[in-house]
Parts: structure tokens; C-alpha cells; sequence
């Protein structure tokens, strides 16, 4: 590894370790042993001076192989763990030089190889400070988890959090920003994306330019990048939204076994005032599929939900839990913190499967769809998941999603497939890739959905390209401009990169 001092002295990593330059017809990283032992090398391009560190042992680079998935496997050469934006600026700029990809790696909680590069994989979780706090905002590096974020807005007084919330928190600010970011345990019913919520961006550029943007600053760039899955440039910063939060949580679940009881009572809650959230699990065994709603209430502990006028007309019996505000946000990462520990969960293989769907197809959807699942296209430590949109709280232009149509809702599904073991039979891999692209197809062509993309679901540029319909000629343009030798995020694909 190679800090600022041991970039200057030769010290820390020992001097046969430590990189003075890259080699641009071998490909690789040139030592101070290797410059001396070939000094008709003498022309490699001498590495930019780092606040933080450039790993290119093997454990660092194995640790950034693979994503969530645990299908996709590529090694970069080098790791960057930044020790400021300077860093980011300085090795884009020099990876452009040199034509080495670049992608930005917040959690890799992608499960198609979206973060990997065989060229430089900058570690994000590097940046992670919470600049400012105040009652309607924040600034803070695009590092940090939005668990770190929620903790520290709620300390405040008086108590804060982000709007939206994504159901796993231990997510960086960056990464969700940049793929767009649901309501997965906050928000959503009418409170739009994370990027909505967003008032600045600080972004390094593919040209190593490091630029603040905004809606009314550089406009082009922040609708690009928001939603953007880092074609265009790498989150540093961000100026946040902050409301007001409550101290208690209130959860009604509700159980069901018919697809039409389900949906007539999620549409009563999804526009009954006073419900917060509103999020549904389902399961399908090939027969009858099942289904529990979360209908969530935030309140203060001297005025608690009156749980008679909020569930009237609903038909299912509810189980009431009662929890405090953050034990409530935290709930996901508790459940997956102990599969983590008891299961191996970061070892097992994740085909997921995630798209949205108008309100107008989704109960058709879903009771077609679920009916071809088998136990094996959920597994016993997946998941199926559905979310709730309000179409009209969605404000930016990205992420895609599909068209408006007579329902004022949109909906996220989530096939999260888990295989039972890290040692998955021959075929398994090959088989939920192919099937992730049939359900696909069926979306978009027979249902009207789109693509959320944090999936596994194969994609050509040429897929890139209607997938973002009439978006698609303002990101190539900003991809132009912002990125005109295609060094960042190779791993999408979106604009023919992927193999």
C-alpha cells in the first residue's frame, strides 16, 4: 500500500512494495524494486502523491472480487482507499491518462458485478464524514452508511432523520444515490426517492474534475448522476434533506392468502391518511401464494395510533408491534446482521430480481408471476418484496421507471433469490440468470415494467438503450461530456463495456 509519507520516504509497506508508477504498455503497476532492477523502464508514468492509500496486495484486491451476488468475479489491480477527494480527483484523472476503468465501491450490495473494474476499485467507505447537521439538512461524504446518518440525525435536538430510508441502511449514501434508492422502510407513499431529496452533489468527473452540481448548477450533470449508476461521474458529497422524526414506530401486519384480498386491502392503506409506510413480503411454493403486509404508523409515545379508524375495512386480522423509532428503522439490518453471523449470508449466492411495475398491472403481475415460482426461486433465506410508489412524489429523471398510466401508484418487485448453500449445484447460476431474463422480457413487454437495477438480470447496450427510452440521448450526452474516454463504472454495461 502506498500512503502520502510512504509514497515520499519509501516507508510503512517496505521499499520493494512500494508503487512509484504505471507501466502504460505492460498494463501494471511499476514497484521501486521493479524501476530499479529495469531502469530501460524509466519512462512509466509516476503515480500522483495520495492523502490515503493505493493497496495492490493480493487480500485487498481479492476483498473487492465479487458484489452481494457472488456471481459476477473480477480483480482489479489496484485498490484505492482515498484519504480525501483530492485522492478521487488525482487517480481518475490519472486512469484516464492511461485508459484503466475506474468504479467507485460503496457496500457492493449489487449482485451482478455492477461496482467491479479490472482496473481501479476506489473504496468509498474511505469518505464517510458527516460534515454539517442542521435541522433541515446535511452534508455528509458519500461514504457514510445512511444507518450512521439516521443515528446521528436522530440524536439531534430536535430529533431528524432522512425522509427515505432504504430497508438495509448499512447502504452508502453514494451507492443508493447513484441506482436511485426506494423507500424500503421509510418513505415511499409520499415521500419520492432518496434522490429527491437530494439539494447538492460534490462529483469527481471522468475527466478528474471535481464539481459541485444542483439543480440550478450544472444541472445536466446532477440529473445525470442521480440515478445515473456512476456513468458519469463519482459521488463525494452530498446536501441531504432532513424532517422532523418521531420517537415511536407502530407496525400492523397482516397476513393473506388470496392475491385479491391482498391488493384490495394494500390499495385501503397505501391512501388511508395516517399510515407512514407501507411495505408487503410475499411467497409462492408454486400453488397459493402468501402474503404479509407492513403498514407503519410514526408517532410520539403520548399520542399513539387510534389502530380502529386506521384499519377500518381492512379484512385481515392484524398483529401489532410496538418499537421505538430506530429499533423500528434497523429492523432489516437485525434480521440480516444474525444470517450474516448464522448463515454465511456474505458467501451465498444472490441471483435477485428487481424491476417496477405500474399500478395497473402489478395485481395481474404478481398473480401470474408467483404461480411459476418453486420453492428454489426464493430459497429459505430469500425474500419476496413488494414497494409502494405515489408516481407523482417521484421527481427526478432517473431512475427510469414506467410509464404514467390511470394509477397514481408504482410499485417495486424484488425476487430475492438466495441459494441454500455457498456450494451451489452445476446449472444453478445459468439456470436463475436465464430465468431472471424471461421474467424480464415478460415485464417490460407484457406488463409495462422497468428495470430497478441492482440485479441479475443480463443486459446489452442495446438493452441500456430502450431501457431508458427517451432519457437515453441526454445520459449520452452527459456521458460525452462527463466521461468522454468511458474510464467509470465499467460493470454496468450500460454503454458497451461489459463483455
Amino acid at each position: 500500500m502506498i500512503g502520502r509519507r510512504a509514497f515520499l520516504t519509501g516507508a510503512g509497506a517496505g521499499a520493494a512494495a512500494v508503487v512509484v508508477g504505471f507501466d502504460p504498455l505492460g498494463g501494471g503497476w511499476v514497484t521501486r524494486a521493479e524501476a530499479a532492477a529495469r531502469p530501460e523502464r524509466s519512462s512509466f508514468a509516476r503515480v500522483p502523491e495520495l492523502d490515503g492509500e493505493l493497496a495492490l496486495d493480493a487480500a485487498s484486491r481479492d476483498a473487492v472480487t465479487t458484489d452481494l451476488g457472488n456471481i459476477v468475479h473480477q480483480r482489479p489491480r489496484a485498490v484505492l482507499r482515498p484519504g480525501s477527494v483530492r485522492d478521487v480527483s488525482r487517480m481518475v484523472r490519472f486512469c484516464r491518462e492511461h485508459r484503466v476503468p475506474v468504479a467507485p465501491r460503496g457496500q457492493a450490495h449489487t449482485t451482478y458485478g455492477q461496482g467491479l473494474a479490472d482496473g481501479l476499485v476506489i473504496e468509498m467507505r474511505s469518505l464517510r464524514r458527516i460534515h454539517a447537521l442542521t435541522a433541515d439538512r446535511a452534508e455528509v461524504d458519500a461514504g457514510i452508511h445512511w444507518m450512521e446518518l439516521a443515528k446521528a440525525a436522530f440524536a439531534r435536538t430536535p430529533r431528524r432523520t432522512p425522509p427515505v430510508l432504504t430497508g438495509y441502511t448499512q447502504l452508502t449514501v453514494g451507492g443508493t444515490l447513484s441506482v436511485g434508492g426506494i423507500g424500503g422502510i421509510v418513505g415511499g407513499l409520499d415521500s419520492g426517492l432518496q434522490v429527491d431529496h437530494v439539494r447538492e452533489l460534490e462529483v469527481v468527473t471522468g475527466t478528474g474534475e471535481v464539481v459541485r452540481c444542483s439543480r440550478r448548477r450544472r444541472s445536466d450533470l446532477f440529473d445525470a448522476v442521480l440515478g445515473g449508476l456512476g456513468q458519469c461521474g463519482i459521488i463525494t458529497k452530498a446536501v441531504l434533506d432532513l424532517v422532523p422524526a418521531k420517537e415511536r414506530a407502530r407496525t400492523y401486519l397482516l397476513g393473506y392468502d388470496d392475491n385479491a384480498r391482498f391488493f384490495r386491502d394494500l390499495r385501503i392503506l397505501i391512501e388511508r391518511p395516517g399510515i407512514d409506510h407501507v411495505y408487503a413480503e410475499f411467497t409462492s411454493a408454486g400453488t397459493s401464494p402468501t402474503y404479509t403486509i407492513h403498514a407503519t404508523v410514526f408517532h410520539e409515545p403520548a399520542a399513539p395510533p387510534k389502530d380502529g379508524p386506521l384499519l377500518a375495512g381492512v379484512s385481515a386480522t392484524p398483529e401489532i408491534q410496538d418499537t421505538g423509532y430506530l429499533e423500528y428503522v434497523f429492523s432489516i439490518d437485525t434480521l440480516i446482521d444474525e444470517v450474516r453471523a448464522t448463515q454465511g449470508w456474505d458467501r451465498l449466492v444472490k441471483p435477485w430480481f428487481d424491476v417496477w411495475l405500474p399500478g395497473e398491472t402489478v395485481e395481474r403481475y404478481l398473480g401470474d408471476v408467483l404461480k411459476t415460482l418453486t420453492p428454489k426461486d426464493i430459497g429459505p433465506l430469500g425474500a419476496g418484496l413488494l414497494y409502494p410508489q405515489r408516481r407523482s412524489e417521484k421527481g427526478r429523471p432517473l431512475p427510469r421507471v414506467p410509464e404514467a398510466g390511470a394509477s397514481p401508484w408504482m410499485f417495486v418487485i424484488d425476487i430475492n433469490t438466495v441459494a441454500e448453500g455457498p456450494d451451489v449445484e452445476p446449472g444453478y447460476v445459468a439456470e436463475m440468470l436465464a430465468r431472471n431474463e424471461r421474467l424480464y422480457a415478460r415485464t417490460r413487454d407484457e406488463y409495462g415494467g422497468t428495470l430497478y437495477p441492482i440485479g441479475s438480470v443480463p443486459m446489452t447496450a442495446r438493452d441500456w438503450r430502450a431501457h431508458f427510452g427517451d432519457v437515453w440521448p441526454k445520459l449520452r450526452a452527459a456521458k460525452r461530456r462527463y466521461d468522454p474516454d468511458g474510464v467509470l463504472t465499467p460493470g454496468q454495461g450500460v454503454f458497451g463495456h461489459r463483455d
